[in-house]
Parts: structure tokens; sequence; C-alpha cells
């Protein structure tokens, strides 16, 4: 049994030393999204035949390296590939309204749907319809039925 578990322990340290990603490489390119026009993260772009993928791991690789934090790194990408390398947007400027637009929406949304459910709640009855007769209009109208009818027979 502690044979078996040493040997999971070095397959599973040897996988994570072919593959040469830490947990700071790992981080800083799942915030980041290739260039190629895949929409896919940096790190995982498994588009076929990836002109940049390669190459721009490469560069994750080496400034996760450095000793720069992972906002400086993340910045030297921006000035290199242009903001729309960056997955999630910041939020300064005009970018808080990606951040705050779904949750006005929602709320207008929701506002919307309570507006009109209380609308059809309170709707008065349809034109033309003549609500349901009372107990005093239905006893009436039979009583001018039953006059109606001795004056024709008589």
């Amino acid at each position: 049994m502690r044979k078996t578990l040493v040997m999971l322990v070095l397959v599973l340290a040897a996988g994570a030393a072919l593959r040469g990603d830490d947990a700071r490489t790992r981080r800083i390119g799942e915030q980041l999204i290739c260039t190629c026009g895949c929409t896919q993260n940096a790190m995982t772009c498994n588009h076929v035949g990836c002109p940049v993928v390669t190459q721009m791991q490469a560069e994750i690789r080496q400034r996760a390296a450095s000793t720069d934090s992972d906002e400086l790194v993340l910045q030297s990408f921006v000035q290199e590939y242009g903001t729309q390398v960056i997955a999630n947007p910041t939020h300064v400027g005009f970018n808080r309204i990606a951040w705050i637009m779904p949750w006005v929406a929602l709320g207008l949304g929701l506002a919307l749907v309570l507006f009109f459910v209380k609308r059809w709640q309170h709707e008065p009855a349809a034109a033309g319809m003549a609500p349901p007769p009372t107990a005093v209009q239905a006893r009436v109208q039979a009583d001018i039925e039953a006059a109606t009818r001795e004056f024709l027979d008589s």
C-alpha cells in the first residue's frame, strides 16, 4: 500500500513537472485571452493550428517567473496586446458599465415583470362582457319573465 502511494505521488509530481505550470503561471494565464480570435483562455486554447498560443504561453511562463507582481505582469500584456487580452474588464472608467449593466438590466426586467403582473391582476373585466348576475338580479329577471308570460297569456 505504501509503495502504491509513493508511486502515485511520484507520477503526479512528474506530470506537474512536465507541464511546467506553477500556480502563479496558471493564475496569470487564466486572466488572459488568446489573441488568435478564439476568445479562449490563453493557457487552455485548443484552437487547431493556433498561431499565437505557444508564443503567448511561453511569454506567460517567462513573465510569471519574474519577481514582478501579477498586476504588473498583466499590465505588460495589456501594453503589448491591448485591452482585449484581459479576460475580465477592469473596474475603472468606462469598463464599470460592463460590471454594472447586467445588474441594472436584471433590476429593470424584474420591475417590468412586477408592473405587468400587478396591472393584469387589477385589470377590469373586458368590455362587452356582462358581469355575472347577483342573486337579486337573477330574482328580478325571473319576476320580469314571469310577469311577461302572464301578460301574454291573458
